[in-house]
């Protein structure tokens, strides 16, 4: 590794993100946060961790332009929102569910 990169610990990482040491460390195992654990003990390098910081700003497709009659403009921000796609039946749920485990099914209901 470079001279500039610079090793942090959990509790390092945790003071630089303002977080719980225990919700870095959850994010960490679950790799929502970018990090490396060498034997007991979580590593992470500052510069992935401003990078992952970097990518949780809003993305410019969010930024709206609007332009008003009068020639004036300006940037409105717009919320994401996500749908559902809608409730599954039980069978449809069952059948996927058993064809990722590798289950034989009997079809006739």
């Amino acid at each position: 590794m470079s001279e500039q990169t610079k090793l942090l610990t959990l509790s390092q990482a945790a003071n630089y993100l303002g977080c719980n040491p225990e919700t870095v460390r959850r994010h960490a195992q679950a790799g929502k946060i970018p990090a490396a654990k060498l034997g007991r003990k979580w590593v992470f390098i500052e510069q992935d961790l401003a990078q992952f910081l970097r990518n949780q700003y809003s993305t410019p497709e969010s930024v709206v332009q609007v332009v008003d009659n009068n020639e004036e403009s300006s940037l409105c921000q717009s919320i994401s929102e996500t749908t559902s796609g809608g409730q599954n039946s039980l069978h449809q749920t069952e059948t996927e569910y058993n064809a990722l485990l590798g289950l034989k099914t009997d079809n006739t209901r």
